[in-house]
């Protein structure tokens, strides 16, 4: 065979092989994302979480080149929504907004058909304490007398939650148990069910975020006693901790994104950066001083330690309940 041939042939394959890749050439590399809109899906009523991811998700379009659109989906205490995310594909366009209560703590209740190991945690954007206050006519003032208190009083102590289950209710349990205290748990339909019982002396304790008890410790209706995040929060600076008072719990709510399991790392990422970007402008900064939450940016493997931990505590505490 003459070189010349030889030539020709590899000439032709080399051909061939440009003509397949120039084909096929607008599909060889997918476009970079997002290439369309992204929702975000906020699993409760609107309110105040509905009012945080707005505020983020505007500063997210900007970042991303891409409009994010808020859905509001409730429903059973947030499954509804965080369903819906769980079975979505992994691609990054259809995104979760809540609280890790709604894979911490409604797959121990059974009312879920997914798992915790169905959502991957992509970034958290604000932190919040919970905060323990009591009626202003309770028979204590301050957490070193509730705690006296609960302990010559076993089961006296009316602690009013949002529901049988939810990350209140273990919150207190969490909070009682660590404490060496027994409550006298009394559900109600929600945190404003329990907040009005505790204003009305049925309830002796309430425990929610800032936003809904701060208001009512202003107006001299309740007394905040004691929040339960690691630290001070800039929006409590004069509530203690739980920590100060020698009591060893730290639980707080981490609002953040949640993506289906399986979303490439890139797109987790690439979402992280516009979440890290949106938290730390001036613009979100005044929203969250405003909502009585605190910028609280952590990356994707940041935020699953906080939810571990979380899940972990909650996972531990379960078993002692009477969930019915």
């Amino acid at each position: 065979m003459s070189m010349s041939l030889c030539s020709t042939r590899a000439l032709r394959a080399v051909l061939l092989v440009l003509g397949a890749a120039l084909g096929s050439g607008a599909h060889a590399a997918p476009p970079s994302y997002p290439d369309r809109p992204i929702t975000l899906v906020v699993p409760y009523a609107p309110g105040a979480t509905d009012q945080e991811a707005r505020r983020l998700a505007e500063g997210m379009s900007k970042v991303l080149g891409q409009t994010v659109i808020v859905e509001n989906r409730a429903g059973a205490g947030g499954v509804v929504g965080t369903q819906a995310v769980a079975r979505a594909k992994p691609d990054g366009y259809t995104l979760l907004y809540a609280a890790p209560a709604v894979i911490t703590v409604a797959p121990l209740l059974g009312n879920a058909q997914y798992r915790y190991e169905d959502l991957l945690p992509v970034a958290r954007s604000t932190t919040s304490p919970h905060v323990l206050a009591s009626r202003s006519t309770a028979p204590f003032k301050t957490l070193p007398q509730l705690i006296d208190y609960a302990k010559q009083n076993p089961g006296k102590v009316v602690f009013g939650s949002s529901g049988t289950g939810t990350a209140v209710h273990l919150a207190g349990e969490a909070f009682a148990r660590a404490a060496g205290i027994e409550f006298n748990h009394v559900p109600y339909g929600g945190l404003a069910p329990a907040i009005t019982a505790a204003l009305g002396g049925f309830a002796d304790l309430v425990i929610g975020l800032p936003v809904a008890i701060k208001p009512q410790v202003d107006g001299g209706k309740l007394l905040a006693l004691a929040q339960f995040g690691a630290t001070r929060a800039s929006t409590l600076p004069d509530v203690p901790t739980l920590k100060e008072s020698g009591i060893p719990l730290t639980l707080s709510v981490d609002i953040g994104i949640f993506a289906p399991a399986g979303t490439p790392a890139d797109v987790v990422a690439r979402i992280g950066t516009a979440v890290e970007k949106t938290v730390q402008s001036a613009e979100f900064k005044s929203f969250a001083q405003a909502a009585l939450v605190m910028p609280g940016y952590l990356d994707s493997a940041g935020y699953r330690n906080a939810v571990d931990a979380e899940r972990k505590l909650y996972a531990d505490i379960f078993p002692t309940l009477k969930v019915d």
